[in-house]
């Protein structure tokens, strides 16, 4: 019998990671009446009026029940990126009050989220916004790193009753010191870098120095723990600037004419990365209201028909949705698990790894499609269609 490791869960052509920056204890706002409006909430409404997580739900993912998102939540009083902004705004840490961190809490219960870390302040804030130093640039020694990062991962454990296990760059920039401070301090993984633009740019340096898109695009290691390194491989906007053409000008009247042909090019972004198997991460913010009164891009309100046709598009797909810890803990399972046969009837399974036991790994059996698999601890999974997702033991697995 021959068994064999797929790379994704179900044997899917690519997993779907829906990441959503900046939700946050921020309110910003925008026209200085007072009310909390449409765009201007960060996470600061909670679920009450105004509410960008409502907005979210509401307009997107209850027609796509699928979808999981993960949400990078910066933890502390998250900076604006000017120092002396006209326009008002609140910014508090998510443990600032007990209704605070019980809605907070509430959205890392929920099984279709997951949050993540974003840091503590997000950053040093300038006199103009190029001006803006992004959190993990701004650290002068791998100890002040790792102090800070301490003291984010003890605010988000007083919120969500556990550690992260993973996170982002602010701004996705880093600096010498900034792997080693994540590598050391006990995350399972890390965004590092966003390669959206090498379609277009073969040598972005925010995609890091390999510019090889089959590898670029995939999920790889750093550091002496073996993080986990997931890309950022999609823009949510990716087809909103064809969507909403915006005036009547010139390139405005071709976009209108154009838009078929159009959406099909720029599809092709997306049918990259599935024909290949490579990681679909698509990025957003959870809000385009910033204190310098420039539009936060992209985000979930501007590009709301970019990502619902986006996600039309994945439906037809067979894809796996899932969340970036989830996307983690698989190919971590999946790498350090090793299958020898011996027989028609079983196998044997090694894993290198304590982080892999027990996870869930989807394996193909190479006989008549269906039947059962008993595990090392007596228990079954069913083989149907030549596939099977197994607990990762080390041990002998028999078909029957």
């Amino acid at each position: 019998m021959k068994a064999e490791i797929c790379k994704w869960y179900r044997d899917t052509l690519a997993p779907v990671v829906f990441m959503i920056d900046d939700f946050a204890n921020v309110w910003i706002d925008t026209n200085g009446n007072g009310v909390i409006d449409h765009g201007e909430d960060w996470g600061f409404a909670g679920r009450g009026p105004g509410s960008s997580l409502v907005f979210l739900e509401e307009k997107l993912l209850k027609d796509f029940p699928q979808v999981k998102v993960t949400f990078f939540v910066p933890v502390g009083i998250r900076s604006g990126v000017i120092e002396n902004p006209s326009i008002s705004f609140v910014s508090e840490k998510i443990n600032s009050d007990p209704e605070t961190k019980a809605f907070f809490r509430s959205v890392g219960d929920n099984p279709r989220y997951e949050v993540a870390y974003h840091g503590t302040n997000h950053g040093k804030p300038g006199q103009e916004a190029r001006d803006f130093i992004q959190e993990w640039d701004t650290f002068d020694s791998l100890e002040q790193a790792k102090e800070v990062i301490n003291a984010g991962k003890e605010i988000f454990k007083e919120v969500f009753n556990v550690y992260p296990a993973g996170g982002k760059y602010c701004g996705y920039v880093s600096n010498r010191f900034s792997d080693d401070s994540i590598d050391q301090s006990g995350f399972l993984w890390w965004c590092r870098y966003s390669n959206v633009g090498l379609y277009e740019c073969k040598n972005c340096a925010i995609g890091g120095q390999d510019f090889n898109p089959l590898s670029n695009f995939d999920v790889k290691y750093f550091g002496c723990a073996n993080v986990v390194d997931i890309p950022t491989t999609l823009n949510g906007s990716l087809l909103s600037g064809i969507l909403n053409p915006g005036v009547y000008n010139l390139k405005g009247i071709a976009k209108r004419i154009l838009k078929p042909f159009l959406i099909k090019i720029r599809l092709k972004k997306l049918d990259f990365l599935l024909k290949n198997h490579l990681v679909v991460c698509i990025q957003e913010h959870i809000a385009p209201s910033r204190v310098d009164g420039m539009r936060q891009k992209p985000n979930i309100f501007d590009d709301l028909d970019s990502l619902r046709m986006i996600m039309q598009y994945l439906r037809k797909k067979r894809v796996w949705y899932c969340t970036c810890s989830e996307l983690a803990q698989y190919v971590v399972a999946r790498d350090a698990t090793t299958i020898e046969s011996h027989s028609e009837n079983n196998f044997t399974i090694r894993t290198d790894s304590p982080r892999a036991v027990n996870t869930t790994l989807t394996i193909r059996i190479k006989n008549d499609g269906n039947g059962r698999i008993i595990q090392p601890d007596g228990t079954e999974v069913t083989v149907r269609y030549q596939l099977a997702d197994i607990k990762v033991m080390n041990g002998v697995y028999n078909l029957i």
